[in-house]
């Protein structure tokens, strides 16, 4: 197996669908992981929180809310990394995302790196 270089090769979602085999367990995983997210987003909106800042200035209630809101859905700490990645992607701007693409470069998080590309190119 070869060494991965950079994020830029994670970008073809084709080929991991066929390297990795997504089974029933993962994908039920991602399900709960989604409506968790979803969850969190749909009372942020109705809070008023539309963005990054608007998130880490949130009140403590709010805050609390979220946590709880997680707490209930996640069932460990990689699925709660997971959720915090994906509120980030959802809420940050462009330039906070070009922020964090690479704080993950850094760490050699290429698959991450490469949704964040893949955000950024869509706005």
């Amino acid at each position: 197996m070869r060494r991965i270089d950079s994020y830029m090769e994670f970008i073809n979602e084709e080929f991991f669908k066929k390297m990795f085999n997504k089974k029933k367990s993962k994908t039920s995983k991602k399900s709960r992981l989604d409506s968790c997210l979803f969850n969190i987003l749909e009372f942020l909106k109705e809070n008023g929180v539309n963005d990054w800042n608007d998130f880490i200035n949130m009140s403590q209630f709010d805050r609390q809310v979220v946590d709880q809101i997680i707490d209930h859905e996640v069932k460990n700490f990689e699925e709660l990394k997971e959720i915090k990645f994906l509120l980030k992607l959802e809420l940050a701007d462009v330039r906070q995302l070009r922020e964090f693409l690479s704080e993950y470069e850094e760490t050699e998080e290429y698959e991450k790196c490469a949704q964040i590309v893949k955000k950024i190119s869509s706005k």
